[in-house]
């Protein structure tokens, strides 16, 4: 009797276990963070998600010397919503990381940070971070063009407290980065991205230099295998001639 008892125990609960696997899937911790569906929580940040190929890129600088192509990839992902319960509002970021290669295809440039939006500030932000020790917390505005285009707009300035400019002593030694703007514009379609980001530094003796990168990148809705494809890209003459591949 005792082993037909909890042979019939064990039966009711493993069609307990089935039941509520059935109806209600895997547990949930009700701490996790759900992500946005909606694109309209980022504004002018939503069509910047996915991932960008881009190989008309131009980077130039005066000290040392230089004029660069280069090809790049960057991903943009969206984060959860990020509560600030002491100043009572709600930020929607897209994380981003981006790679950048010469023309020989050796690792020009590495970059990880976040595009955040305020959607009662109607700020727009960037964070990035570089592995030569530099950091910028840049703020702007973003701009909707008669041509259905999007432009953000964000700066940063060293010594600021709010949007600025962080090195470590060895960048302090050598080059210091001391202004920042990014000008980022997405076309009406969302399926091209260009930009210009200009950097401002200093060389010893206080004096200034300008390092200018800009690219033209497409959105791919699919990993590409092989190499970049070269596009024609508008509103950018200065950018590298691009040929077929």
């Amino acid at each position: 009797m005792r082993a037909l008892l909890s042979l019939v125990l064990v039966c009711c609960c493993c069609a307990v276990l089935a039941h509520e696997h059935e109806h209600h899937g895997p547990p949930h911790h009700d701490d996790e963070p759900d992500m946005p569906a909606e694109e309209n929580v980022f504004g002018p940040l939503a069509k910047l998600e996915g991932t960008w190929y881009g190989d008309s890129g131009r980077s130039v600088s005066p000290a040392p010397p230089t004029d660069t192509c280069f090809s790049e990839m960057i991903t943009f992902s969206r984060m959860f919503p990020v509560d600030n319960d002491i100043a009572g509002n709600t930020l929607y970021a897209l994380h981003y990381e981006q790679y950048a290669y010469d023309p020989t295809g050796n690792p020009l440039h590495h970059e990880v940070g976040e595009w955040l939006w305020d959607p009662t500030t109607k700020t727009v932000s960037r964070i990035a971070a570089v592995p030569r020790g530099q950091a910028v917390l840049a703020g702007g505005v973003a701009t909707l063009n008669g041509d259905g285009s999007t432009v953000l707009t964000v700066e940063a300035q060293r010594g600021n407290d709010s949007f600025g400019i962080l090195n470590t002593p060895a960048a302090l030694a050598g080059a210091p980065v001391v202004h920042f703007q990014s000008v980022f514009t997405l076309d009406e379609s969302g399926a091209l991205l260009t930009y210009v980001d200009t950097t401002v530094a200093l060389l010893p003796g206080n004096e200034r230099f300008t390092h200018i990168n800009a690219d033209c990148l497409h959105k791919q809705t699919q990993p590409t295998n092989g190499p970049l494809v070269p596009k024609e890209c508008p509103d950018l003459p200065n950018l590298c001639p691009t040929t077929a591949a």
